[in-house]
């Protein structure tokens, strides 16, 4: 397939200040990878639950489309899928690993978990990154280790993240607050897990910078928040990460 302007559009693809994004159309062996790859995939997540299965194969557009996106930008490497090998580029769900602090891939995350602490009388913390510029996660551009994050929507592992609304910058243009408090409140039986949605489809270009900020249920009722309550969340991003062969190597986890 070829993304063209209009199927950007419609995919309404959430890249901040990247005002153009290299593609290359696939291979027929990279098709043929890509189909069995994402199909394998949708299935095993389908196993799992059929609602993360669901989630993920309603995005199968999209995600084939950053799958050209991301060989444009490594150089019409043939795509490998799941098992690529040296010369290649690959796909796998994203882990916490994959987000840098910098465009060189100095590690940030090593899990989702963690304890935010609210500002002072005030009711937002950072969830992914930071809104400051020295703490804004990016996607690698290294050589041989280049990254093409891209994911629709966040998921909470916890089943309370109390989050009111989100606040997402993309390459330094802010979006305005997106309000997400019925998915992050409402429960289904026997669910505890959430997504929680964004206002379109984000995609990283090697060296893409972002981050998303929460703005939290303090639980004071009409009283306003005073002092820096810390809420526990377990917030990641539910997408793929495609990269060249060297990014998916135990060496670079490290």
């Amino acid at each position: 397939m070829v993304v063209t302007a209009r199927d950007m559009i419609e995919l309404n693809l959430m890249a901040g200040g990247a005002r153009s994004l290299e593609q290359k159309v696939l291979t027929p062996d990279d098709q043929a990878i890509w189909n069995r790859d994402f199909t394998w995939l949708v299935a095993q997540l389908t196993k799992l639950d059929p609602d993360v299965g669901a989630e993920m194969a309603g995005e199968a557009r999209f995600y084939e489309a950053i799958a050209q996106v991301a060989k444009g930008y490594f150089n019409d490497k043939p795509f490998g899928g799941f098992k690529c090998a040296t010369g290649q580029f690959g796909m796998n769900l994203i882990a916490p690993q994959h987000l840098a602090e910098d465009a060189s891939g100095t590690k940030e995350y090593y899990s989702w978990q963690q304890t935010v602490t609210l500002d002072s009388a005030d009711s937002d913390a950072d969830i992914l990154g930071g809104s400051t510029s020295s703490k804004e996660l990016f996607a690698e551009t290294s050589a041989e280790e280049k990254e093409v994050i891209a994911f629709h929507t966040l998921i909470s592992y916890k089943p309370d993240p109390r989050i009111i609304a989100l606040e997402i910058k993309i390459n330094d243009y802010p979006y305005p607050l997106f309000v997400v408090e019925p998915f992050a409140k409402i429960n289904k039986p026997d669910k505890l897990f959430k997504f929680i949605p964004l206002p379109g489809r984000i995609v990283l270009h090697p060296g893409g910078k972002f981050y998303i900020r929460g703005w939290f249920d303090v639980q004071t009722g009409l009283t306003a928040p005073s002092g820096t309550p810390s809420i526990d969340i377990e917030v990641g991003q539910f997408g793929l990460v495609f990269a060249e062969y060297n990014q998916f190597l135990p060496a670079n986890w490290t």
